[in-house]
């Protein structure tokens, strides 16, 4: 993504193969950036850091506006779109919120600063137009959530839906599952800094969710698999030496690691079916070493 001036009037534009959307006419002292993690643009000015994002829509393009006080509704904005566009409405996880008419949820998630997380909505554009942000009506005790931010990519470009979510694999990490407290402690150092797919935990008897995800290019790809049962491991991977270990709260669990070359495309990975007594493992994570 890159940032123009037209006539005094700052537009974003996204590139997506042969589409270029432009958004302007923000309102609200709303401000368009790149999505990416660790951005400190979940919020305008408020330093809130995006810590883990769907894999799919990294690098799009973000708006967001200023948090205002935290005594009234997230503010309500708006911005002007130039052509046909999928537009994701991201709501912060606090209270009942309203979300009109005309957003469909999807199964993602993103998450940042201290593990708060947004759900995710999106609306298709056929024509240029204005989008209308509502304001953020939800509540926990005195503070309402912060105001919803867009993320905003061209029509063309597939619905997410996948969980699959992006961070990167660090000490401390909370993403060993999505929205969890599930906290790396120690893994092999031929891991650190790469990036890390997880998906929210799921039901304890239920197997461990398979999920899909976009390679955008060639990887060497780790697949994190708890030790809890025997867990079924399709053919092509092979095991590595080491293990990742996490822990919830004073209790460490490891995960074994598998490894498997792939080229770009589209990646499946397997539900968890290892169990120990009525509890399966949870889901397979993945780190991915780009060629």
């Amino acid at each position: 993504m890159k940032t123009i001036g037209i006539l005094g009037i700052v537009a974003a534009v996204l590139t997506a193969g042969a589409a270029e959307v432009q958004v302007s006419e923000l309102t609200g002292n709303a401000k368009a950036s790149e999505f990416k993690l660790y951005g400190k643009n979940r919020v305008v000015r408020a330093g809130f850091p995006v810590t883990a994002l769907p894999a799919d829509l990294a690098g799009e393009t973000l708006v967001s506006a200023p948090r205002g006080s935290a005594t009234q509704p997230g503010a309500a904005y708006s911005v002007s779109v130039d052509g046909p566009a999928k537009v994701y409405l991201l709501v912060q996880d606090r209270g009942k919120t309203t979300v009109p008419e005309g957003w469909t949820k999807v199964p993602a998630t993103v998450c940042w600063a201290n593990n708060y997380t947004d759900s995710v909505y999106v609306k298709e554009l056929d024509a240029p137009g204005k989008v209308e942000v509502p304001a953020h009506d939800g509540r926990q005790g005195n503070n309402f959530g912060v105001p919803n931010a867009l993320v905003i990519t061209a029509k063309e470009k597939e619905t997410v839906s996948s969980p699959a979510t992006e961070s990167r694999m660090l000490p401390k990490n909370r993403m060993r599952c999505v929205g969890g407290s599930f906290v790396f402690v120690e893994f092999p150092e031929f891991l650190k800094d790469l990036p890390l797919i997880s998906v929210p935990r799921g039901v304890s008897n239920q197997p461990g969710t398979g999920y899909s995800f976009t390679l955008k290019k060639p990887a060497k790809l780790y697949l994190l698999v708890q030790d809890r049962g025997t867990p079924s491991i399709p053919e092509g991977w092979t095991k590595e030496e080491g293990k990742a270990v996490w822990s919830v709260g004073a209790a460490k669990h490891k995960d074994s690691i598998y490894s498997r070359e792939f080229p770009a495309g589209t990646v499946e990975i397997p539900a968890h079916d290892g169990r120990q007594g009525n509890s399966y493992g949870i889901p397979s994570a993945v780190v991915i070493q780009y060629k």
